[in-house]
């Protein structure tokens, strides 16, 4: 089982060689559950699971490499239609910007630093999953889930050099070189309030399958999900007179946890996610070590490797409920010769809650003669 699994993952390895990189994404996706489908809303061993992770991409070869935060939480809150079902409720936040910087009026190199950056994305998103028991020991679980989002963009002033693909729609953003074009960047920025913000927004919903399957000493995970299902229509201006439908896009991933003794545990996993013309293929391995059975402390470590264009390096310690991860890009493609082979990094943490009902304890009598 473990040597097939290997080969398949070397397979996808392979196939991912032709695949094109995506600015915006997550190299420690497994701290942002919800991010990657909404079926893993309450898909856990736990009362409620709060996750946050911050991240830093590509500042050293832009003058404004994209900051993001994602902040989510989720819980199983009611009991399914049979006692073995259950339903999770998960809501995420998603804060998304461009660092540093604003173009002088006459266009030059020169820059300035702005509070807020040049872009900012704001996306709100709730959803919920039931969770199939498909046999009474909910060793063998599906998840249906479906997730509703809410999105939201702010530019300033900006030029050819911030156009990136555009996490709303998957589009490259033609709409800056147009804006520019038509007197707020290259075209006429001198009679342009560099103040002056836009803001164009949508909303979107996104549908999620999740199998899991549960064995003595291993955990197996599939799962599907896709959003944009009913394009909807993206404003690139408050006008409304410029508009596209955004695509629709496909995360797929998986990942399968064994136990290779008592301490040690390996965890081969992998994440594929596309926006229209902008995909990425991310292919990895953790590995776990209990350092402290009492204490229930455990150190990870792992390699990953997306497109063939980055390495990614993987560190993370657990403390009981407690988990956090540090992530780091490593430029291996032709960017390697401006970003010195840094990529970005990332931050995460993880709160893992657990509610407990207090035991009623009956009062015990006992007999004086005794």
């Amino acid at each position: 089982m473990r040597c097939k699994l290997y080969l398949i993952l070397l397979f996808l390895l392979v196939v991912g060689v032709h695949l094109t990189g995506q600015d915006l994404h997550f190299s420690y996706y497994q701290f942002t559950p919800l991010n990657v489908n909404p079926a893993n809303a309450g898909a856990f061993s736990g009362s409620y699971r709060i996750s946050g992770i911050y991240s830093d991409k590509q500042a050293a070869i832009a003058t404004r490499g994209f900051k993001t935060l994602t902040l989510s939480a989720d819980a199983p809150i009611i009991r399914g239609i049979r006692k073995q079902d259950w339903v999770g409720l998960g809501v995420e936040a998603d804060l998304i910007g461009s660092s540093g910087g604003v173009f002088d009026h006459n266009n030059t190199s020169e820059s300035v630093v702005a509070p807020g950056g040049f872009q900012s994305w704001t996306f709100i998103k709730v959803g919920a999953a039931y969770h199939l028991s498909l046999d009474k020991k909910q060793t063998n679980i599906l998840t249906l889930g479906a997730q509703f989002s809410s999105g939201s963009r702010n530019y300033f002033q900006l030029t050819q050099k911030d156009a990136r693909v555009n996490p709303q729609t998957g589009y490259i953003d033609q709409e800056i070189i147009q804006h520019n074009a038509n007197g707020s960047g290259q075209g006429g920025g001198q009679n342009q309030d560099p103040n002056d913000k836009i803001s164009t927004g949508h909303k979107d919903w996104t549908m999620g399958l999740l199998y899991n399957s549960k064995r003595k000493n291993a955990d197996l995970k599939l799962g599907i999900a896709m959003e944009g299902l009913f394009r909807p229509v993206v404003s690139f201006n408050q006008q409304q007179d410029s508009t596209e439908n955004k695509y629709r896009g496909l995360n797929i991933h998986g990942a399968y946890d064994m136990a290779i003794n008592k301490r040690v545990n390996i965890i081969p996993g992998f994440y594929y996610y596309t926006l229209g013309p902008a995909n990425a293929f991310n292919v990895n391995t953790h590995a776990t070590y209990l350092l402290d059975p009492e204490k229930d402390l455990k150190l990870s470590t792992g390699l990953g490797v997306r497109n063939l264009r980055a390495l990614i390096f993987y560190a993370g310690a657990e403390f009981s409920d407690i988990k956090v991860g540090f992530a780091f890009d490593m430029d291996i493609s032709t960017a390697t010769i401006g970003s010195n082979s840094v990529g970005g990094f990332e931050l995460c943490a993880s709160y893992m809650g657990k509610i407990y009902k207090k035991p009623k304890v009956k009062p015990v009598i006992f007999c004086p003669r005794l």
